[in-house]
């Protein structure tokens, strides 16, 4: 032993150590709670994937892991009190449901061995999901989302399933916009972050979703301009602008409805589609970013960068003035008009509306740097 190695001091760990005990399969089920921010693990397990990796069963299955609250905990994302001595599973989700599902294998195993460790605080045991949460199975864009709508809606049971919801961006950039004191670009979209835009959007989020499932949208099936997630981003953040205005939010609904089925405004002094209409203008731009044609809409992209802020501005710029009955400029062109600067124009009205002219930063739940990289 050389003298640096005597200089170093030893640690005790022995409470960093993982607890375990084998418990019936029935235990593991019906006791361990699912881990609030989860992903849709009964929807994976139903996936060939994971139907043919649990069909044959191997003692590496048979270990699965969890983490048990020594505490009362408040989430105040989900807005609720956790008890303590609740468990939660935070690894073997998915091949639980494929092992108590109705059109599996006939057979279950008798008992798994579970390894957990105890925490104070519910943030501590998201740590954790995230922490043992394997690699090798990385959870995709939408599992994220999925995870963090349980979070938030899962007590009042609603389930959220239309695809154009379950795309990270729009949640993101809507949250960005609308709470730019409290989150930045720069945190990562892992479920937690997720829950915690939800959590703050979320009756923009229940609204927009009521608008989706209704049957007059994209009841004529078109295919001349596909949905584009700035379009979800743009009506979420409509919403928490027009919330208190009932008749403004019956406008946002039209609109949607006239975007999903390409439904342009007549004129009806002439009978014919009213080419200086807003919503036209919004309609006949967005249908051009294929081709690249268009002067305003040169991506669908929301990443910050000039293209994808100017599509923003021009986005929200149609949407308002269609809400307000109003053209573009006096003679309904875009001549004259600094299109560009409406976001800016859009976000400072919503921070001096709601007493955020002071912007600082700070992290609701858990700090960015302890999540590694998630790609999209």
């Amino acid at each position: 032993m050389n003298r640096n190695q005597r200089r170093k001091q030893r640690v005790d760990v022995a409470d960093l150590f993982y607890l375990e005990k084998i418990i019936s399969i029935d235990e593991w089920h019906d006791e361990w709670e699912v881990c609030p921010i989860q992903r849709d693990h009964e929807e994976r397990a139903r996936k060939p994937k994971h139907r043919n990796k649990f069909s044959t069963l191997e003692s590496s299955h048979l270990e699965v892991d969890g983490a048990v609250l020594t505490k009362d905990c408040y989430d105040p994302e989900t807005k609720k009190t956790y008890k303590a001595g609740t468990r939660f599973k935070t690894n073997g989700h998915t091949r639980d449901a494929h092992w108590w599902s109705d059109d599996t294998d006939d057979w279950q195993p008798s008992h798994v061995r579970v390894k957990y460790k105890e925490h104070e605080t519910i943030k501590s045991i998201y740590k954790e999901y995230l922490m043992h949460d394997n690699p090798d199975d990385a959870e995709i864009a939408s599992d994220r989302v999925d995870g963090a709508y349980r979070a938030v809606f899962g007590e009042r049971n609603i389930v959220i399933k239309d695809g154009k919801l379950r795309k990270v961006e729009p949640l993101q950039h809507a949250a960005l916009l609308c709470f730019s004191n409290k989150y930045n670009v720069k945190m990562k979209t892992n479920t937690v972050n997720i829950k915690m835009w939800v959590s703050d959007i979320e009756d923009a989020v229940l609204w927009v979703r009521k608008v989706y499932l209704d049957a007059e949208f994209n009841s004529w099936k078109q295919t001349t301009l596909p949905h584009y997630n700035p379009f979800t981003w743009a009506y979420l953040v409509s919403y928490m602008k027009y919330k208190e205005v009932p008749d403004a939010l019956e406008k946002l609904k039209e609109l949607m409805f006239r975007v999903s089925n390409y439904e342009v405004v007549v004129d009806p002094s002439t009978g014919r589609e009213d080419r200086f209409n807003p919503l036209n203008v919004l309609l006949r731009e967005w249908q051009q970013l294929k081709a690249g044609t268009s002067r305003y809409v040169q991506t669908s992209a929301m990443n910050g960068s000039y293209p994808s802020n100017n599509m923003k501005s021009f986005t929200l710029l149609c949407i308002d003035k269609f809400i307000e009955g109003k053209y573009l400029s006096k003679d309904g062109s875009m001549r004259g008009v600094n299109w560009k600067a409406y976001l800016e124009e859009w976000e400072l009205a919503w921070k001096v509306a709601h007493g955020m002219t002071a912007p600082h930063v700070e992290y609701a739940t858990l700090p960015i740097e302890m999540f590694p990289e998630d790609e999209d």
